[in-house]
Formats: C-alpha cells, structure tokens, sequence
C-alpha cells in the first residue's frame, strides 16, 4: 500500500482542504482526497507541486508500507 502523508503535512502548518487547493493550484476534488489520505492515485504534476509547496521530498509525500493492501 502506499501511504499519503499529506494530512500530517497540512497538519504542521495549520491548513485544510481548500488551503491546499489555492496553495498548491490542484483542483478541490483532489486537494480534499490529499487531505484525508484517501488519493488512490496522484499525477506527477500534483505530486511535484505538494514538494514545492511543503519543500518536500517524494518520500515525505509518500510511503510504501509492505505486507499491506488498502481495503
């Protein structure tokens, strides 16, 4: 499974979905699956902006966990 860690991040610095959008230009529908974790997929322009906006590391995005599968 891989692990969106985007809600701990908008966590740090206080923000919510719509925050997310403006800030990083995604679409709302995107930001808010971000900011629950729930994204089952993401485009690298996406995943490029978040590193930009949170000045991240893909791996602070994102995280493999083995052994496990989303439900």
């Amino acid at each position: 499974m891989i692990k969106v860690k985007v809600p701990e991040l908008m966590q740090k610095k206080g923000w919510n979905a719509t925050d997310l959008m403006r800030k990083a230009n995604i679409a709302y529908r995107t930001a808010h699956r971000l900011s629950k974790g729930e994204a089952d997929a993401i485009t690298f322009d996406v995943l490029e902006a978040l590193c930009e906006l949170f000045d991240a590391r893909v791996q602070d995005i994102l995280e493999y966990v083995p052994g496990s599968k989303k439900k």
